[in-house]
């Protein structure tokens, strides 16, 4: 009945809290809350699913036998159905309760039976109503960094329930009516919670062991496995996470140490993240070390009307040029290209303040000549060494944490020269026309591909805004809820559904009762 989509729905929930949820004891690089208000949404979707999942349901038509009794039960229909009030709440170092009370039901159908040579048939309703629930969960994590969930409580009352029979010699059903209403509210109960429960202990635990948590960007893995056992308050839970980049065919533990996340007592949206600039660092750090940072920058690689910056011969309409400003290159290689090869000599580092966020890199910046449509560089010309200072401004689109560069600074030295004396006039020419024109496109390319925030298909970051703090970007977001997938209208199966028992080892033989 609808009862099992509240196990599927607590499971839903839980599934987006584990994403958000290493079993060393280690800081986290990444930490995520959700405060009452955030659970109290998922309340209302909950809710909503639930009374939209059980308008959707059809109940397949029963006959069975017992003994000489013979039965059929057609035509069962939902007519009525009004979900619980109700709410999620967490329990202080335990995990997840979620109570309704208020439920009622009500299905209408047909019936037939035949006993030796009496044989009847009619119509029925039946309705239960003021069903309360409680259901406690206590979720952990697991040696590998995955959640675990085990339902620790489950109480349900039935505060009334009411079968009518129309037809055929429904006057006689009618006085034997309360025995099968009062077996009907003794036994839904029990059958309710146990349908909960494996949904939650059995259901919910595959679906948890098979969680990935990586995800996997290119040639990256992002580790988002659990540090530690949610933290379970009074006004929200929250969840650690290692928040580290992995290289994908061969990921290695970071040698870098994630700092402390700050502590708030925010709770006035509906989650909390935190990205620590360790999980940025990590990436840096692998990039670098599989050689990730290194670029060819030619021509072709400038806007078309600053291209003969690269010349060694200058013209008329590009009044300055290597060539020109080295005269060296210009009298050796004349009428050629220059290439740039950039390459990183350390990981860069990104710092996070409460001012805001700053890049620093370094790295050579080597000099080639190539003849036109040479498919190869020719001579070295020279090497310069390179720090690079940038400013970041940060920004949450969907479910993306962007970056953009606000301020970038070269700091350019001769390390090597086969072309002579080389001045601060080419630097400054290099690093406006050429450096600048190239890797501030290229690192806005990076912050608007920006760094996937782990939320599930369905729930969707909104209204999101950023805050700095130190070592951490801390995102306050709303959530809202769009299913993906339309899933056509389940059909209870016979494990599930209410089904005709005749009772046995009773003086009444002839009742039966309807269980789920």
């Amino acid at each position: 009945m609808c009862w099992i989509k509240m196990g599927m729905l607590v499971r839903c929930l839980l599934l987006l809290i584990s994403l958000w949820a290493v079993v060393e004891c280690t800081n986290p690089g990444f930490k995520a809350r959700i405060t009452l208000k955030g659970l109290s949404y998922a309340n209302d979707v909950a809710m909503a699913a639930l009374k939209k999942g059980a308008e959707m349901i059809t109940f397949p038509d029963m006959s069975g036998q017992s003994g000489k009794f013979k039965y059929s039960v057609k035509n069962v229909r939902l007519t009525s159905f009004t979900p619980p009030t109700g709410a999620f709440t967490p329990l202080p170092g335990q995990g997840l309760q979620w109570t309704g009370s208020g439920a009622s039901i009500r299905v209408d159908g047909d019936f037939s039976y035949k006993a030796f040579f009496v044989k009847g048939s009619g119509s029925f309703t039946a309705s239960v109503s003021a069903v309360s629930f409680g259901i406690a969960i206590n979720i952990g994590a697991d040696k590998d960094g995955r959640p675990r969930m085990q339902s620790a409580k489950c109480t349900c009352s039935v505060g009334g329930v009411d079968i009518k029979f129309h037809g055929g010699m429904s006057w006689l059903y009618n006085l034997l009516k309360g025995k099968v209403e009062n077996a009907v509210k003794k036994s839904l109960p029990p059958q309710i919670c146990k349908l909960v429960n494996k949904s939650i202990d059995q259901d919910g635990e595959k679906k948890l062991a098979s969680l990935p948590v990586s995800i996997k960007i290119d040639k990256y893995l992002l580790d988002y496995r659990l540090t530690g056992t949610p933290n379970f308050t009074t006004q929200y839970l929250e969840t650690y996470h290692k928040g580290e980049f992995l290289w994908g065919s061969a990921p290695v533990e970071s040698p870098l140490s994630p700092p402390a996340l700050p502590t708030t007592a925010a709770a006035d949206r509906m989650v909390y993240l935190w990205v620590s600039d360790y999980t940025f660092n990590t990436l840096a750090t692998v990039s670098h070390r599989h050689g990730i940072l290194k670029f060819n920058v030619t021509a072709a690689d400038l806007p078309a009307s600053t291209r003969g910056v690269l010349n060694t011969t200058c013209d008329g309409f590009i009044p300055k040029c290597v060539g020109g400003l080295i005269p060296a290159i210009g009298k050796e290689y004349p009428n050629s290209l220059v290439d740039l090869r950039l390459a990183s000599t350390a990981a860069p580092r990104l710092s996070i303040t409460s001012a805001g966020l700053t890049l620093k890199a370094s790295g050579t910046v080597e000099l080639y000549e190539r003849r036109p449509g040479a498919a190869a560089v020719g001579a070295f010309l020279l090497s310069l060494d390179a720090t690079l200072t940038t400013t970041l401004d940060a920004s949450v689109t969907k479910d993306v944490l962007h970056g953009k560069v606000h301020q970038l600074s070269f700091n350019l030295k001769t390390k090597r020269s086969d072309v002579g004396p080389v001045g601060d006039e080419f630097m400054d020419f290099l690093i406006k026309e050429a450096l600048n024109v190239y890797l501030i496109p290229k690192i806005n390319g990076y912050g608007t591909r920006g760094l996937p925030l782990p939320t599930t298909d369905e729930f969707n970051l909104t209204n999101s805004t950023i805050q700095y703090f130190q070592n951490a970007v801390m995102i306050a977001t709303d959530l809202t809820y769009t299913p993906h997938v339309q899933v056509a209208s389940p059909e209870v199966a016979d494990g599930n559904a209410l089904k005709y028992v005749p009772a046995s080892g009773r003086s009444d033989k002839n009742i039966a009762i309807y269980t789920l």
